[in-house]
């Protein structure tokens, strides 16, 4: 019950209460004694509603006393299931990027392996069109003028006279694949 309509109830009640023992004791024309007999009971029962509006009071406040620690408790365990949520979702998130990495780091190795059968490939291809493409007569002379210093040894010496211009313009590659 809240406290301003007990309070309220009883002094309306007290005051009905004085009016109406005035008005009887006027009507049956009752001696003072019985009136402040009365009147001292009316005041009895004020001090009675009082007390009962106090301790309706205490019991209210005790009941949002007990209502707010159980809101408290309910926030509290909220909260609780609030954490453990969001740490079971960064764990999540942090299990599918480490796997993302995983599988990022499995696709480079692969691209890289490709790349390099790749380049080994080229650089085969490329050694074997340059060798192809190779002129290796200077062996051949060389040879010849080996054989041609030979064969002078068992005659006279004479001076030979090399012209190296020939051998300057012989064809070299200068072309190369990239």
């Amino acid at each position: 019950m809240n406290l301003t309509k007990l309070t309220t109830i009883t002094i309306l009640s007290l005051s009905l209460a004085l009016t109406g023992s005035m008005a009887l004791a006027q009507d049956k024309e009752e001696t003072v004694d019985q009136n402040l007999n009365q009147a001292e009971q009316n005041i009895d029962n004020v001090g009675e509603n009082l007390k009962n509006a106090g301790d309706a009071l205490g019991d209210s406040v005790k009941n949002t006393g007990e209502a707010a620690g159980q809101g408290l408790e309910n926030t509290g365990e909220a909260v609780g299931e609030s954490l453990d949520d969001a740490g079971n979702a960064i764990e999540r998130n942090y299990n599918q990027a480490e796997e993302q990495v995983r599988q990022t780091a499995a696709e480079a190795e692969e691209n890289i392996n490709q790349a390099a059968e790749a380049a080994e490939a080229e650089i085969a291809e490329t050694a074997a069109m340059i060798e192809e493409r190779s002129n290796w007569g200077w062996l051949g002379l060389f040879g010849l003028l080996g054989l041609f210093g030979l064969v002078g040894k068992s005659k006279k010496e004479k001076e030979v006279v090399v012209d190296r211009r020939e051998l300057d313009q012989l064809d070299r590659p200068t072309t190369y694949n990239s």
